[in-house]
Parts: C-alpha cells; structure tokens; sequence
C-alpha cells in the first residue's frame, strides 16, 4: 500500500477508536453471545486468556457467540482491504467463520457467511488472514433472510428465503456482493442464530463478525483466539485529504 493510502487507514482508524462506544479489550471490538444451548440452557463461555486474547468456550450443540465490530459498517463490501485474526494452535472445532450483515438498499437485510476452516477454497495460510483478492473469490452463504420483505440477490433476483451451506444454485462469491453495504439491522431480523448480542439491553448488532459456534457437533470446542481486524480500503475523500495535508507539509519545508 502507498504511504498516503496507510496515512488515510491510521487516520481513519484513530478516529473510529476515540469514538468507539462498544470497547472490548480489542478497541473497537465486542465479545457477545448470540444464543445459549439448545437443551440446556447454558450459555457458551467468554473468557480473557492470561497470555492475551479471547478464550470462547462452545462445549454443547446451538451455543453461539462472536466477536464483532461496527469498524466496516457504512462501506462496501468491496472496500474491505483484509480480514485476520490469530487462531491459536490449540484451538479445537471448526471456526472461527465470518458473518457480514449487508443490506440490499430496498429495505431487506441478509447475513453473508463464509467457513474458512471448512473448505477447501482457501489456500494455506490466508483462511484467517486474507485479503480482498482472495476474498472476492470465496464462496458466500445467503442466511437471516426475511420470507416476508425478501432480499435482492446480485443476479436480480429476490430471494424470500435463505441460501444455506450446500446451495449449488444460484451460487455467489464475495466478489458478486462487492457494491452491497455493510449495515446491520436496527430492530431484530432473523432466527435465533443471527449475529446479534442476546444479552443486550436493546438490540445491538456489528456489521461484521467472526463466530463461533454453532447445531453441529463439529463446531463444539475451545476457540483462543486473538487480533481481530479488518482494514478498509481507504475513500476517495480521506485519500484526498492526506494528500493535501502532504502537499501543504511539503510547500511549508520548501518556504
């Protein structure tokens, strides 16, 4: 990246930080359960790890948590520069995978999902440290889909129902989704597993997630994990400012 683009991203950055009202140990990031056990009750565990980072303790079938941030709500998917975050070796289960809410500008909002630890379209070593040039070519799962306001795919069709893990057609990858907005809900959508934060006194959702857990067996396990990012390509108008923040610098060495 140049050094007016990485200006622009620590800029960018420092400001949504300062500003952040939802704070975890990560600035701009928030631990949340989305749903407890099915038979029992219990809520997955959340816990900070003495040596850094998050432990997420998934230990029976329908627990679900995440660790969310509003850092790319507003933009574009295909604004999305990088996504990480560190998977430490000793976790077990399958996961992290991602959840962006995106909404489709007509009033309907759908949840877009990847697995990286379940497929085989990543190459070694990007599944959790990817970058939008691989990103845009990974397969995208259609959920949290309303049958009643629908969602408008980017063929132009509108869909009244989800298109899970496994739909062979019509099939998307994150590239497909690149002009639809980051934005979640502002009122409840969806079931019971959508990325939303059971706990909170009002409903409260992020734009993108990595999550944990979920009904199948496979799922089950202890997720440490730590450094959750994502970077956005930075706008037009930062870019412009940085520029002219570089020029008036240099016209004022040069005077």
């Amino acid at each position: 990246m140049r050094t007016a683009q990485w200006t622009a991203v620590v800029l960018w950055t420092i400001g949504f930080w300062a500003s952040s009202a939802a704070a975890d140990d990560m600035p701009g990031w928030q631990a949340f359960v989305i749903r407890n056990a099915t038979s029992s009750g219990d809520p997955p565990t959340i816990t900070d790890h003495e040596g850094g980072g998050k432990l997420f303790g998934i230990t029976q079938g329908g627990q679900k948590a995440a660790w969310g941030t509003s850092l790319m709500d507003g933009k574009r998917i295909g604004d999305i520069e990088s996504i990480s975050i560190v998977r430490d070796p000793s976790a077990t289960g399958w996961g992290p995978y991602m959840n962006f809410w995106v909404t489709d500008g007509l009033g309907g909002y759908a949840v877009l999902s990847n697995e990286p630890s379940h497929t085989s379209e990543w190459l070694p070593g990007t599944p959790y440290n990817t970058t939008w040039d691989i990103l845009k070519d990974a397969t995208v799962w259609v959920y949290e889909v309303s049958n009643s306001v629908g969602f408008k795919l980017p063929n132009g069709n509108t869909t009244y129902a989800s298109l899970p893990a496994g739909t062979l057609s019509p099939k998307f990858s994150f590239g497909d989704f690149a002009d639809y907005i980051i934005s979640p809900p502002t009122t409840h959508w969806g079931g019971a597993g959508a990325p939303d934060d059971l706990n909170a006194p009002t409903y409260t959702a992020y734009g993108f997630n990595w999550v944990f857990g979920d009904t199948q067996g496979n799922y089950l396990g202890g997720y440490l994990v730590s450094d959750p990012s994502v970077v956005p390509e930075p706008g037009t108008a930062v870019l412009l400012l940085a520029g002219a923040m570089g020029l008036w610098f240099y016209k004022r060495r040069r005077s």
